[in-house]
């Protein structure tokens, strides 16, 4: 049974920020099941997405991996195809909880954890990558810049799937709200988490992350879904 995540559910005089730790690692399943709203759709949507542009032979890259949904759901989706899928994080415990999980899933193709910083890491040979939830997190800079490598790093016709929390109106983020506490989050524990990512988790707005992808490159750019101040693009070369 996974654990649930209950993390912010008692009281903090002052609350920490948010990092991605062996506390959080040890619930991340549940929140990201929790909060992020249509999270398994994107997933679905990455694995059909996968079957069309992965080509034998050629690299993925799961950036900002946690613990590894997206290159697992990639690497099963393909069947074997003599790819290497490459799951990228900062988190030690992130990386550390991947390697324990893969010793018990047969894999398709080789996968390979990394713990490294996405914004430094070279994309070569790609026929995919996906940043699910990860840019986000990073200053405006280091955004621009691993947009720039993922275009440069793409093979013709390879597939960009970026996913983020963006600037929204008051309302969409009520409802969010509203989305959390239906999947039995308290207002104290939205509250305080929400003060907890206040420092880390800088939203853009949904046109700045377009304009982005077009000023690199990428011409045939859409979002492929949305809901409420969650948006995932997809972006082909």
């Amino acid at each position: 049974m996974t654990p649930k995540d209950n993390i912010f559910a008692e009281s903090f005089s002052q609350v920490k920020a948010f990092e991605f730790d062996e506390k959080v690692v040890s619930v991340f399943p549940d929140m990201i099941k929790r909060s992020v709203p249509g999270y398994d759709t994107i997933l679905k949507g990455i694995a059909m997405m996968a079957m069309k542009y992965v080509q034998p032979n050629s690299h993925v890259y799961d950036l900002g991996a946690s613990l590894g949904a997206v290159a697992l759901t990639i690497d099963q989706s393909i069947g074997h195809q003599s790819v290497k899928v490459f799951a990228i994080d900062n988190s030690k415990a992130m990386i550390k909880q991947l390697y324990s999980n893969l010793k018990s899933i047969q894999l398709n193709n080789e996968l390979l954890p990394d713990l490294a910083d996405v914004h430094q890491y070279p994309v070569t040979n790609a026929s995919m990558v996906v940043s699910n939830f990860t840019l986000q997190f990073m200053p405006v800079e280091q955004r621009k810049k691993v947009i720039h490598d993922v275009y440069r790093g793409l093979n013709p016709n390879g597939i960009f799937v970026l996913s983020e929390k963006v600037q929204s109106s008051q309302a969409l983020i009520d409802y969010y709200h509203g989305y959390k506490k239906v999947n039995g989050y308290s207002d104290m524990e939205i509250a305080q988490k929400r003060q907890a990512l206040e420092d880390s988790l800088r939203p853009d707005a949904l046109d700045e992350w377009i304009k982005r992808l077009r000023n690199v490159g990428f011409a045939k750019i859409e979002v492929w879904f949305r809901a409420f101040n969650f948006v995932s693009i997809t972006a082909i070369k």
